[in-house]
């Protein structure tokens, strides 16, 4: 089985979540090479630590540092100004193998969760 890559940007209410879902699911199938996280107090951030995830101040260091190693970008900050620059990003570095996952495909992770409960509809931009 492939393993995947995932770098995880925001670990609030989804973040978190699927921070435990990948944990759960195993290093072996699915590789949680970096996350970012504004808050350092973040009990997942804590946790990222003692697993010896790397932790990024910013998504722009971690994709710099990490380039084409990142199968998934997973960012669920509800930023969508982030989305964007994360493109451009990819975009300027030449990454044609790193996928951004738009905010849609969270959702449809999301739902995928066992006993996941409803999302306040609060997302401005769901789509790309």
């Amino acid at each position: 089985m492939k393993q995947v890559t995932v770098l995880l940007v925001g670990l609030g209410r989804m973040g978190s979540r699927f921070f435990d879902k990948f944990v759960e699911i195993g290093e072996e199938r699915v590789k949680i090479v970096g996350v970012c996280e504004l808050n350092e107090q973040n009990p997942k951030v804590l946790e990222a630590k003692k697993r010896n995830i790397p932790l990024y101040p910013s998504y722009k260091e971690a994709l710099t540092d990490l380039h084409e190693s990142v199968d998934i970008i997973l960012d669920t900050s509800n930023i969508s100004e982030v989305k964007r620059d994360i493109r451009e990003l990819l975009s300027r570095q030449n990454n044609h193998h790193s996928v951004l996952l738009p905010m849609v495909a969270d959702y449809l992770l999301w739902y995928m969760l066992p006993n996941a409960e409803e999302i306040p509809q609060d997302h401005t931009d769901i789509g790309y």
